[in-house]
C-alpha cells in the first residue's frame, strides 16, 4: 500500500511540473511573441523616418536575406547601407501585417504581409504589396532577430 501510495505521489507531482513547465513554455513564447512583433513595429517606424542604422537592430549577424530579384542579403550589405548619408526624403515607406507567429524554444517563425509605397516625382505613388517569411533566433543576450528571410514575388494589385 506505501509503495502505491508514493508511486502516486510521485506521478502527482510529475504532472504538477509538467504542467508548470508547460505554462513556463507558454508564457516564454508569448514574451517571445510580443518582443518580436515590437520589433518588426520598430523597424518599419524607423525605415519609414529614413534611419536606416535603427533598422539594423532587426538582423541576426548572421543574417542572409532572398529577395524575389538582385543580389542575397546580409548584415554586411544592411549595415553598408546604414552609413550611408540619411535621404532627405524618404522615398518608400512600408506598412506590416503579421499574419502569424510561431514560436519554438530559440527559434520563431513570422509570416507577414509587406505593402511599401514609393513616391514618385511628378507621377503617381506606387504601393506594391508582397508577402515574407523570417526565420528569428533568440540572441546570447536574450533579444530575438531575423537570422533568415525571404519575400514572395508582388503581388498583384487589388482588381487586376
Amino acid at each position: 500500500m506505501t509503495i502505491r501510495f508514493c508511486f502516486g505521489v510521485a506521478l502527482a507531482v510529475a504532472g504538477l511540473n509538467g504542467d508548470a513547465n508547460a505554462a513556463n513554455g507558454a508564457g516564454d513564447r508569448a514574451a517571445a511573441e510580443k518582443l518580436i512583433r515590437a520589433s518588426l513595429a520598430q523597424w518599419v517606424d524607423a525605415a519609414n523616418r529614413g534611419d536606416y542604422k535603427a533598422t539594423l537592430s532587426v538582423w541576426a549577424p548572421d543574417m542572409i536575406g532572398w529577395a524575389p530579384e538582385g543580389p542575397d542579403d546580409s548584415y554586411e550589405r544592411e549595415a553598408g547601407a546604414a552609413k550611408l548619408p540619411p535621404p532627405k526624403q524618404v522615398a518608400t515607406t512600408y506598412a506590416l501585417t503579421i499574419n502569424e507567429v510561431i514560436v519554438d524554444g530559440s527559434l520563431a517563425v513570422v509570416r507577414d504581409t509587406w505593402t511599401q509605397t514609393t513616391k514618385h516625382d511628378g507621377g503617381p505613388d506606387k504601393t506594391s504589396t508582397f508577402r515574407s517569411f523570417e526565420v528569428w533566433r533568440r540572441q546570447p543576450d536574450a533579444s530575438w532577430k531575423i537570422s533568415r528571410w525571404i519575400d514572395g514575388p508582388m503581388m498583384p494589385a487589388a482588381g487586376k
